[in-house]
């Protein structure tokens, strides 16, 4: 995985090269990646999607994070990372079913890692609930939903916990409820105006 190929910025998002993604990581080189949030309407609500991150994982592991997302290859346009849906979620979409938000500056740090992304960004209205998610274990632990207005508190800094519900995979596979006032100590860090922009988008079109 590390030595895949992905293509490089700089920092007015044009293309200047190709590099592999242990380089774009160590070196701190601007790339692109794909994001998709899942959104779901109950009881007049809107609710925003979070996968909990495995506990293999390399980096931020049992942390949650966007519903989706995934490294571009130099050889993929945006919409091909739809493969994510499917190989973490185990959601058979096309790309007609995903909206595009538009394309946001992610930077995240977590030595000696250095991640500088122009995140295409994206998200999918569904119905489907819990029992319909089929997660790639070892990227995925967990799905939990919030209400939109309360995220948009909680990253404004209107409150310091954001509700959330759900379930998580244990031992053998086992399905299991996961509830809890997750921090920000429980989520990946993305600078504050990625979320911002997130948010404003998704509360515009829905």
């Amino acid at each position: 995985m590390d030595s895949e190929l992905l293509r490089i910025f700089n920092k007015n998002h044009e293309h200047i090269g190709e590099a592999t993604r242990a380089e774009v990581h160590a070196k701190g080189l601007w790339h692109e990646t794909f994001h998709c949030w899942l959104v779901s309407e109950i009881e007049g609500q809107f609710y925003l999607y979070f996968q909990l991150r495995s506990t293999c994982k390399k980096d931020y592991a049992s942390q949650f994070d966007i519903t989706a997302a995934g490294h571009l290859l130099a050889s993929e346009r945006a919409e091909d990372g739809i493969r994510e849906l499917q190989e973490e979620l185990g959601l058979t979409l096309t790309v007609n079913d995903i909206k595009k938000l538009g394309v946001f500056k992610t930077r995240i740090q977590q030595p000696p890692m250095i991640d500088m992304e122009f995140a295409h960004v994206y998200y999918v209205f569904s119905d489907t609930d819990f029992a319909g998610f089929q997660l790639q274990e070892e990227e995925v632990a967990g799905i939990v939903r919030a209400e939109l207005g309360t995220v948009c508190d909680f990253y404004s800094g209107k409150c310091s916990t954001l509700y959330v519900e759900g379930f998580e995979i244990i031992e053998c596979g086992e399905k299991v409820s996961l509830v809890k006032n997750a921090t920000y100590a429980d989520f990946v860090e993305h600078n504050t105006s990625y979320m911002d922009h997130v948010l404003a988008k998704l509360s515009e079109v829905l």
